[in-house]
């Protein structure tokens, strides 16, 4: 029976139905479509419709050969629909009920189809969540590709993420299919564009094989091996294939392939497998090798567990058996190879910020039959919404290199962990309460005293053998020894927070956030201040960001009161328009910024309790990646460069206030290690001098081989704003009554 959707469209009949609602056939203005009606729960949400809404342009704007083109979004009464193009075909569930498995040519041309789909998604900030068999659609009215398979579609982007709301999914409950639920997600981490990776590389792993690599049973067990085993290998894949799948479905997000370049990898080895036969092969369990089901299974249904799941226990393998591969739970014994902190992101280089769109770009000019994504990369004033970003494979394997050398030189000597010197303090742990360091508790950690080499911990550390990256830490730094503080003219308005200042050229400039909620600045020379300026075009909330990457140029960084970053730029004397960073991205706190090189801008900032940081090189952001903390953070970070290609960063740990320093080297973020004796509510400050740096917190001082010191502030003042001009240090605060002083000391 037909009915109407909205005013444009009629239903005739139903294709098909899945966990979210029903897909039907439908007509509209121009033609045949389908429309998939979300659940009459789903429409009654009035939080989900809003976001529904918002999701629209995203949604909209995905077109690309290999994605179901979504023509229309129907917000009708109690209807929820998204209009999408009819695909004349299957499903590849439906594929692989009738043939359980492919060739290999056939099933890596599927892949690769998909993987093209996912770059342009990925290049437009769009991120899938849920790709499995069932969401990619064989187009049966078009002509077949290598092997006889059908051009492959991506579908149903968009559902994950509009129904996982934070009403709908509490924190113990994962929305998603068991089989293809990459370890982060099960781990508590927010989805990133690799998340679409492993569930692909799963996909292609069940072609192959005719079952999933971590399937079948409870689906506690499915989601326990995901996390803890490691991935079967497949009899007579060849290696280049195999080599690709195990990438694919490493842990750690950072060592996946994107997908620009997982779908050029594929084509690449199509050639090679023309003719090749369906496998072999079987998995553990039951009489024809599959895993026997347990009660509770999840079928196709996404997993939606209002209670934590209690995973059943595991039956000790015979001595000797490998065939699962099996990780132990207990750290340190036989590890993943693969099995990195998955908070272990690599800042990419300049010649790495290209990012998806270029990837894909690359790969479709590579591909010759003309079947490769039309990508689109992210705005070159835009980095993407917060996502990982692949290693190369040479720096990984340097990395796990120089950690198993670092492990041994300690064991050896007898350490259970490794601190820097800054982390001196016995009262805190530098690894939060895992000992891999990549708690996500709010609880304050577990004192590290008793932790011994036999206790399973692993030891971290940035390189082996490697100095302390402040020099010496043999003896304590002399602090410096501030003069009074002395009040500056007054603004216009009222100041608030807290200011940053930046030198450049000899002038030193003073940035602050007034009481109207605009930025206030002013310029200090030798001769003194000169007048205050306002910059007007946002409400502003937080302290601005000031950085200089280029001679005579300045960028502001500023959060406004919608949680989005703007930026405006000095240059020539002259102030550019306010300009939006990020449209998608909503902040905690306000950022920090830094140039770990000329012409690059650095920023962190806070999201959700995690530290996120973002690079601008040659005028194109890269993507937004999380950096590893020992634990939740909160206030405003900190974030300096005290040298070409380092960078530290520092946050406030929200479990019990202690200011953590995170140090960037040699191309990754390193384990983080308290700075001792300081413990603070807002931001910290930090100004770098030689090769070392003095860190402000509280009323206190402190550098990393001293203990800290009472700091003498203005009744009132909250986080302060330094910088070095020549051979005096300077400190500004806000005071009580909202004017700005200033403090100094010499080197």
């Amino acid at each position: 029976m037909a009915r109407k959707i909205g005013s444009r469209y009629t239903a005739h009949q139903v294709l098909g139905r899945g966990s979210a609602g029903t897909v039907w056939l439908g007509e509209g203005p121009e033609g045949p479509v389908a429309i998939k009606l979300l659940r009459e729960d789903l429409a009654s949400d009035q939080d989900l419709v809003g976001r529904f809404v918002q999701e629209r342009t995203a949604l909209l704007s995905l077109d690309h050969p290999h994605i179901v083109g979504i023509r229309d979004l129907v917000v009708d009464g109690t209807d929820l629909a998204l209009v999408m193009d009819l695909v004349r075909g299957t499903d590849l569930r439906s594929r692989l009920e009738r043939d359980r498995r492919l060739a290999p040519e056939a099933a890596v041309s599927i892949a690769a189809d998909v993987a093209d789909g996912l770059a342009a998604a990925h290049a437009a900030g769009v991120v899938h969540r849920d790709v499995k068999p069932e969401n990619v659609l064989l187009d049966s009215a078009a002509v077949p590709g290598p092997g006889g398979a059908p051009p492959a579609l991506l579908t149903d982007f968009g559902i994950a993420r509009l129904v996982d709301t934070p009403r709908r999914t509490r924190a113990t409950r994962i929305i998603g299919t068991p089989d293809y639920l990459a370890p982060e997600i099960i781990e508590g981490l927010p989805p990133r564009a690799s998340v679409d990776i492993y569930a692909l590389a799963t996909v292609l792993y069940e072609l192959l094989a005719g079952f999933t690599p971590f399937g079948g049973g409870h689906p506690g067990a499915v989601l326990r091996r995901h996390v803890t085993e490691t991935v079967q290998v497949l009899p007579g894949v060849p290696a280049e294939l195999w080599q690709v799948l195990a990438q694919c479905l490493a842990k750690a997000p950072a060592s996946r392939l994107k997908a620009g370049e997982l779908g050029g990898r594929l084509r690449e080895l199509l050639p090679s497998l023309a003719g090749l036969p369906p496998l072999e092969a079987a998995a553990p369990g039951g009489p024809n090798g599959e895993r026997a089901p347990e009660a509770g299974g999840y079928g196709d249904a996404p997993l939606e567990r209002d209670e934590p799941f209690a995973a059943p226990p595991v039956e000790p393998a015979p001595a000797g058996d490998r065939r699962r591969g099996a990780v132990p739970l207990v750290r340190g014994t036989a590890p993943d190879s693969s099995r990195d902190t998955h908070t272990s992101i690599k800042l990419p280089t300049a010649e790495e910020l290209a990012g998806y769109g270029a990837a894909a770009a690359a790969s479709a000019a590579a591909d010759p039959a003309g079947r490769g994504g039309r990508a689109r990369a992210s705005a070159p004033d835009r980095p993407a919404s917060p996502r990982h970003r692949a290693v190369a494979d040479v720096v990984r394997q340097r990395r796990l290199k120089i950690a198993a050398a670092a492990a041994a030189a300690l064991a050896v000597a007898g350490l259970g962990s490794w601190g820097i010197a800054a982390a001196g303090s016995s009262g805190h742990d530098s690894h939060g309460t895992d000992p891999g360091g990549t708690s996500r508790d709010d609880q304050a950690p577990p004192s590290s005293q008793g932790r011994g080499a036999g206790t399973g911990t692993t030891p971290q550390a940035p390189t082996a053998g490697a100095a302390s990256p402040q020099g010496s830490t043999g003896a304590a730094v002399e602090l410096p020894q501030w003069s009074a503080f002395r009040d500056a003219p007054a603004a216009g308005v009222a100041l608030t927070g807290g200011p940053r200042a930046l030198v450049v050229g000899g002038y030193t400039y003073v940035f602050a956030r007034g009481a109207d909620k605009a930025v206030w600045y002013v310029v200090r020379d030798a001769s003194g201040y000169g007048p205050w300026h306002r910059l007007t075009g946002i409400n502003v909330s937080g302290d601005p960001a000031p950085v200089s990457a280029e001679p005579g140029r300045i960028d502001l960084f500023a959060l406004g009161t919608d949680g989005l970053l703007y930026r405006r730029t000095l240059e020539g004397g002259y102030w550019k328009q306010w300009i939006q960073v990020d449209e998608r991205t909503h902040f905690d706190a306000a950022p920090a910024a830094a140039s770990s090189e000329p012409g690059r801008i650095d920023l962190v900032g806070r999201v959700g309790g995690d530290l996120v940081t973002a690079s601008l090189v040659d005028g194109r952001w890269n993507a937004w990646a999380l950096v590893p903390t020992a634990g939740r953070i909160t206030a405003a970070p900190a974030l300096v460069s005290r040298g070409r290609g380092t960078l530290d960063a520092f946050v406030v740990r929200k479990a019990d206030g202690a200011v953590l320093r995170l140090p960037f080297q040699a191309g990754a973020w390193r384990p983080s290690s308290v700075v001792a004796g300081l413990d603070a509510a807002a931001r910290p400050e930090v100004l770098p001098q030689g090769d070392r740096f003095y860190v402000f917190a509280a009323g206190a001082q402190t550098a990393p081989a001293g203990p800290p010191e009472a700091m003498p502030l203005p009744a009132g003042a909250g986080p302060l704003g330094a910088a070095a001009s020549g051979g005096t240090l300077q400190v500004y605060a806000v005071t009580g009554d909202g004017r700005l002083a200033r403090a100094t000391a010499a080197v």
